[in-house]
């Protein structure tokens, strides 16, 4: 029945096409013509759908071994009608050598899990790392109204670092997307011990958004340099690169007054190149 449909609709293209060629400059011509763009797209939908639903009904999964920027496109699309669904505001996603990492605001621990679940499920995905925040109000479907309300009760450690953020070129209602994604690419660089015992020093909100992602599967490689840092939080934080750099030295500087009695000991277990961003970060 499909096919015949098919069938049917590509007959009735190329009819109207063969009339609008025969008669191209007149009013009907060019009518036709115009209606046999709108049938040629409604063939190539038609004949899409065809395709997806045998490739389901075959019990075929797609490609696992595509580009990381084609799998990224891929959960896009998975997580895109389950967002749409839960009513959630968007989850930025990067991918690096097939490890899935997951940022943003969610209203419960319930949505964080039906998004990782629709991550693992993810035709070549190896890992997922998540950093989402469960931080919008109950019943709150605006993002802004989470983190509105989230600043006005923010420590002020918390403030401080929302007003580097914002000084060092971080957008309006960016700023904690922002202090989230440098906090947290550069406390996963620290070892374990290290980071409790610089978390250990940071108001509960701050350190809530430093905590470390849930990880499965494979992990992706720890940052070396000062240009993989600036990458890796530019990506995960979907800043604009030309203030990302401004933005980290302004967070870390800031958080480096905050926990002088820890500065020392965190160089230390840095990478030199690291080191060195870290010891010198001006806070703004």
């Amino acid at each position: 029945m499909r096919k015949t449909i098919l069938r049917a609709l590509i007959a009735a293209a190329a009819a109207l096409g063969a009339v609008a060629v025969l008669a191209p400059n007149t009013r009907a011509g060019r009518t036709l013509r115009h209606e046999g763009t709108k049938l040629a797209k409604v063939v190539r939908f038609v004949r899409g759908r065809a395709k997806g639903v045998a490739y389901r009904l075959a019990g075929r999964a797609p490609d696992p071994t595509v580009a990381d920027d084609v799998l990224a496109d891929r959960v896009r699309s998975s997580l895109g009608r389950l967002e749409k669904r839960l009513d959630m505001p968007r989850a930025h996603i990067m991918v690096e050598d097939h490890v899935v990492f997951l940022h943003g605001d969610v209203p419960s621990k319930a949505d964080a899990t039906a998004l990782e679940h629709a991550v693992q499920t993810t035709s070549g995905v190896r890992g997922v790392e998540m950093y989402l925040h469960v931080g919008l109000p109950a019943g709150s479907t605006r993002p802004s109204t989470g983190r509105a309300q989230a600043q006005a009760a923010a420590s002020p450690a918390l403030r401080q670092l929302l007003g580097a953020a914002h000084d060092a070129g971080a957008a309006a209602g960016q700023e904690r997307p922002a202090i989230r994604a440098v906090l947290v690419t550069f406390a996963d660089r620290i070892p374990g011990d290290e980071r409790a015992q610089l978390l250990g020093h940071l108001p509960a909100d701050v350190r809530e958004l430093a905590a470390p992602p849930q990880r499965h599967g494979e992990r992706a490689a720890r940052l070396r340099t000062i240009t993989e840092l600036v990458a890796a939080t530019a990506n995960e934080g979907g800043m604009d690169v030309a203030h990302a750099e401004a933005i980290i030295e302004a967070v870390l500087g800031n958080l480096r007054q905050l926990v002088p009695e820890e500065a020392a000991d965190v160089a230390a277990v840095l990478p030199i190149e690291l080191r060195r961003f870290w010891t010198s970060a001006v806070p703004t």
